[in-house]
């Protein structure tokens, strides 16, 4: 029998070492149970009871044996300090190994718990009740959403699709709403499922903040450009009515400086009017009669004036047409052209070939992506363009080209 002095100290550590090695053995049971690995059950129940008995020998009441000549008191002890020890460190040395093994076969392998954990990192929102509200799967995010809507945890799926339905207005049978709450944006979408002869809801939440956002700012986008289309209509359908007061304004000046040199010249040669005085006053008064072919302004000027406004510039070669419903669709077509040149080719130069016949209308800006589809402006033109007997021809590939033929005389 082997005698040796009672140390509290080495005692006391080295029970408190074999109890975190017990609490780990306890812990791998917990998950090799969760795993449903029951052949490896037994095994560690073995060693952990071995420990746990192990453990009590550490800490149980000692032996001491009463000396006569000496009052002090021995422990008798049946193994030495560093055996205690080292047989700690083969065992922490196993566990460690046993929940290394425990880990990896938890990563390569699905079970019930990798599936739920999978369910929990979902970014998207999802749960699963019955008509009666009762709540059978929800994940993280799903509860997150919930606190952030109702300020509690989701218990009640029902109730959370009431207060969906509330909140974004959402009409009787639509299974679909969009709400905004702490600065996101949430698309929300409700199935019916029939498993089991039972009726099982289920919510999808998708955080659609971002692209609410890009949304917005499309809108106002949009909104801006409907502004400007308005402006340019009103400015296209003011342009004839503008081109045809130049062009009666300048006629009158025309004839009304015409005039003062006629009765100038007739005044000084009242006695003797020669014969260039009269053929002036027949050109004058044929200017007269002839109000309805008025002295007509070339309409470069307009297109030009609206270049500029948009900041590109046009090269016009070519002649324009002489009737003036057909000089209209021209400026028209061109006007068009420009604008959605600007705003859709990013063109610095739109170029016009006009004749008798027709024009066609080019930039330099990048072609379509896809086929040209005739909306909006377009569509007003080839209207316009249909009332004048006129044909209009719109090209994608290689570059862009819309090309006027008009009505034959």
């Amino acid at each position: 029998m082997n005698t040796i002095f009672y140390n509290p100290a080495v005692r006391g550590l080295l029970s408190l070492w074999l109890l975190f090695i017990c609490l780990a053995l306890v812990w791998a049971l917990m998950r090799l149970w969760q795993q449903r690995r029951f052949i490896l059950l037994p095994a560690v129940g073995a060693l952990f009871v071995g420990c746990d008995i192990y453990w009590q020998y550490l800490n149980a009441s000692s032996f001491y044996v009463p000396r006569l000549d000496n009052p002090q008191t021995y422990l008798i002890d049946f193994a030495p300090i560093w055996l205690i020890a080292l047989i700690n460190a083969l065992l922490s040395a196993a566990v460690i190994l046993l929940n290394i093994h425990i880990s990896k076969w938890q990563k390569n392998h699905i079970s019930a718990v990798s599936i739920k954990e999978s369910f929990d990192t979902l970014p998207s929102g999802a749960c699963f009740y019955d008509e009666s509200g009762k709540v059978y799967l929800v994940n993280n995010a799903m509860d997150a959403i919930t606190q952030s809507l109702a300020g509690r945890h989701l218990f009640n799926g029902e109730r959370l699709w009431n207060i969906i339905r509330k909140k974004s207005k959402l009409p009787q049978g639509e299974n679909k709403a969009i709400i905004e709450t702490d600065g996101k944006t949430y698309s929300f979408i409700r199935y019916e499922n029939t498993i089991h002869s039972q009726t099982l809801y289920e919510i999808i939440a998708a955080d659609i903040t971002e692209e609410a956002q890009r949304n917005r700012r499309l809108e106002a986008k949009k909104a801006e450009l409907e502004r400007l289309n308005e402006r340019l209509e009103e400015y296209n359908r003011n342009l004839a009515d503008i081109v045809r007061e130049r062009e009666i304004l300048q006629s009158k000046a025309k004839i009304h400086d015409d005039m003062n040199v006629l009765l100038l010249a007739t005044v000084n040669n009242a006695e003797h009017i020669d014969e260039a005085t009269m053929k002036l006053w027949k050109s004058n008064i044929i200017a007269l009669q002839e109000d309805t072919e008025p002295y007509r302004k070339n309409p470069l000027e307009t297109l030009e004036n609206l270049a500029d406004l948009l900041g590109i510039t046009l090269q016009f070669s070519g002649t324009c047409p002489e009737d003036n419903q057909t000089v209209c669709l021209l400026i028209a077509a061109v006007s068009e052209c420009m604008t959605n040149a600007v705003r859709h080719a990013g063109a610095t130069t739109v170029f016009v070939q006009s004749d008798s016949s027709g024009a066609v209308i080019t930039n330099d800006g990048q072609p379509p992506p896809a086929p040209v589809k005739k909306g909006g402006g377009l569509t007003n033109l080839c209207r316009h363009a249909a009332e004048l007997n006129a044909q209009i021809f719109i090209e994608s590939q290689p570059a862009f080209q819309l090309t006027i033929h008009y009505a034959e005389e």
